[in-house]
């Protein structure tokens, strides 16, 4: 009987590996993951030798052992037979991560440890990051044990499949995936510093500072958690990973505030302000948390962040919705930004939570979501550069075409300005050295009484001309320095024109003119200095250039809005190339008239302008040899009509 016995015991132990639980892979070039069910025996740490005197169970792996109903912390044994196809040279074992130490034993040799594999916490050294394992050439069968413990994190077990196939390709995949990391890592690390540059450069730069955090937060925490290449605990081993785990969570417990307080800046009249604070209180409790307990501890409030992180989501999104609603065009860019990133978050928040567990495959979920957000904000400031782009080039433009338009002007102003000092210098000069000249002669007794009289009617035309080009060059002084004032009055006009030809009675009797007036008696409102200004200047003209024994007529006509006036002589006219710019001031074309009168020639560019200020009008019509015609239009009221300069 105890024979029969001991031959079953030995039967029963030499069977374990076949009815030990089984992955069959077939031949591929491609790395195959060995996920699954897995035996597993719960706190105890066994080697293949004694696995069979422990009660195993079956454990899905992917997964935490806390999906099975054990502690976080604490220790297990797992184990599988892998069957290959055919035999294989050149193939690996690669474990991707193991929460957080482990023993290796493959086909019942031991290979390798990651961190301190111990049933002591005392002992026990946590340490993240993947291990390759080579594959014996010369079977097909293999049986992995992984002795696995766990005092720092709350995801204890194989929470990442382990990979079987070519070691090539699983280098290539590790590489591939250390590269998308660096990206993400890069990508997050150069939009921190360009929002924290934005942030000194604009005097309303708080939401860029916030974004810039929110960048730094997600950069830092991809290369300590579990879902990435462990960067910074490879670049630094000596530190504790006690010390990376309060980096990670501290960074998603401050990220509570910092999202709410960057929609808040980003667009302050449509915010909320009363549940800011609750978002601020809230971050720096579990913060505190973090930094004054173990990870056991503030992991357990890590469903609280979710909460409020989800609340802060809902908060971003009500105020920026708030902005879009009050014509903000900004606010639809951030809104699109904030949806398309949410649904990244929540599936980042469900593969975490205590409460509701969602597995995803894709380990960078928060670092997309955020990259995500982060086009749509890189979209809304190019838009911005480019349309304020435009908007230079358009002022350079219009200011280009500004100075050209100034530059012209000035030149103009410029030949008037010499034009004037050349009459001063010349046609004012002439006379009144003229004038000195008599009196000095007639002084000395070179003029007796008789001739002295003779000469000063011609003394009297030519200071009447220089009196006249006086008051030209005064208003038009007056009107460059002051501008030009108006003063309306109601005032008769044919009462105006009969002043007019005493005024120039004596000129026009020297020639033998008749100055004859036919305007209505006609009672208008209008400003009678300019009036007076055009006449004066119309008829000195008309008797400049009209022949002895001539005739200048006055006369006028009337509509319903406009009082017309009409100078009219029969002097020697002019040509009509010099009828089209004799009144334009940098055009001024001086003629002699009948008598060999001298003139300036600014005498009409100077109504012209005048009668813009009065909504009136000037214009000529000439024939040489034949005379010519000067037509005012002027309003009867004064009225709010365009100037028709």
């Amino acid at each position: 009987m105890k024979n029969c016995q001991k031959l079953l015991f030995i039967l029963f132990v030499l069977a374990q590996p076949l009815f030990a639980q089984t992955i069959s892979l077939k031949q591929s070039e491609d790395a195959q993951s060995l996920k699954g069910d897995w035996e597993f025996v719960w706190d105890k740490l066994l080697t293949p030798q004694d696995f069979s005197n422990g009660r195993s169970g079956l454990v899905k792996v992917p997964h935490s052992w806390k999906n099975n109903g054990h502690p976080h912390y604490g220790i297990g044994t797992y184990r599988v037979n892998v069957r290959l196809q055919n035999k294989v040279s050149n193939y690996s074992i690669l474990f991707p991560l193991v929460n957080s130490s482990a023993k290796i034993w493959l086909n019942k040799k031991l290979i390798d440890e990651i961190g301190v594999c111990s049933s002591d916490p005392e002992k026990y050294k946590a340490k993240f990051t993947g291990l390759l394992i080579a594959v014996p050439a010369d079977t097909t069968q293999l049986e992995l044990v992984v002795q696995v413990a766990n005092y720092s994190y709350s995801f204890g077990g194989l929470v990442r499949a382990p990979l079987v196939g070519p070691t090539s390709v699983l280098v290539h995949d590790l590489n591939k995936r250390k590269g998308l990391e660096n990206f993400f890592v890069g990508s997050l690390m150069a939009m921190f510093i360009y929002q924290i540059i934005l942030f000194f450069l604009y005097q309303r730069g708080k939401p860029y500072l916030y974004l810039g955090l929110i960048c730094l937060i997600v950069a830092l925490r991809a290369t300590v958690t579990h879902g990435g290449s462990f960067l910074m605990l490879d670049l630094f081993p000596d530190v504790s990973v006690e010390f990376w785990k309060k980096l990670e969570f501290f960074s998603v417990y401050a990220v509570v505030a910092i999202f709410p307080l960057y929609s808040y800046y980003l667009f302050p009249q449509q915010a909320y302000k009363k549940p800011i604070p609750i978002f601020v209180v809230g971050s720096i409790v579990l913060c505190l948390i973090v930094i004054f307990s173990s990870h056991l501890v503030y992991y357990l409030v890590l469903d609280v962040c979710h909460i409020l992180l989800i609340g802060g989501f809902i908060y971003s999104f009500a105020v920026i919705f708030r902005a879009w609603r009050a014509g903000n065009k900004d606010a639809s860019i951030i809104l699109l930004g904030v949806l398309a990133s949410f649904p990244f978050i929540i599936l980042e928040i469900a593969q975490n939570s205590r409460i509701i567990y969602f597995d995803v495959s894709f380990p960078y979920l928060v670092e997309m979501g955020v990259l995500v957000f982060l086009l749509f904000q890189v979209y809304l400031l190019a838009n911005h550069y480019a349309l304020a782009y435009r908007n230079l080039e358009q002022v350079n433009a219009d200011l280009e075409v500004k100075v050209k338009t100034r530059t012209q002007e000035l030149t103009k102003a410029n030949q008037v300005r010499e034009r004037l000092l050349s009459i001063l210098s010349h046609d004012m000069k002439g006379p009144l050295n003229s004038l000195r000249g008599v009196l000095d002669i007639y002084r000395q007794g070179g003029f007796s009484e008789s001739e002295l009289k003779s000469l000063t009617g011609n003394i009297e035309v030519n200071l009447s001309s220089t009196s006249m080009l006086m008051d030209n060059i005064l208003l038009w002084t007056s009107s460059q320095l002051k501008g030009v004032k108006t003063n309306f009055s109601k005032f008769n006009l044919r009462q105006l024109v009969d002043e007019h030809f005493a005024i120039f009675k004596a000129a026009a009797e020297r020639k033998n003119i008749s100055l004859i007036n036919s305007v209505q008696e006609i009672e208008v409102e209008s400003d009678k200095q300019i009036l007076s200004l055009v006449l004066r200047n119309l008829i000195a003209n008309a008797i400049k250039f009209s022949f002895e024994n001539g005739k200048i007529e006055v006369l006028s006509t009337r509509d319903e809005n406009y009082f017309i006036l009409q100078i009219k002589d029969n002097g020697k006219g002019m040509e009509q190339k010099i009828a089209e710019s004799l009144f334009l001031a940098e055009d001024t074309i001086s003629m002699e008239g009948t008598h060999l009168e001298k003139g300036t020639g600014v005498g009409l560019a100077l109504c012209y302008d005048y009668l813009c200020y009065v909504n009136g009008e000037i214009s000529v019509q000439s024939e040489v040899n034949k005379g010519s015609i000067f037509t005012i239009r002027i309003p009867l009221k004064r009225t709010k009509l365009p100037l028709m300069k």
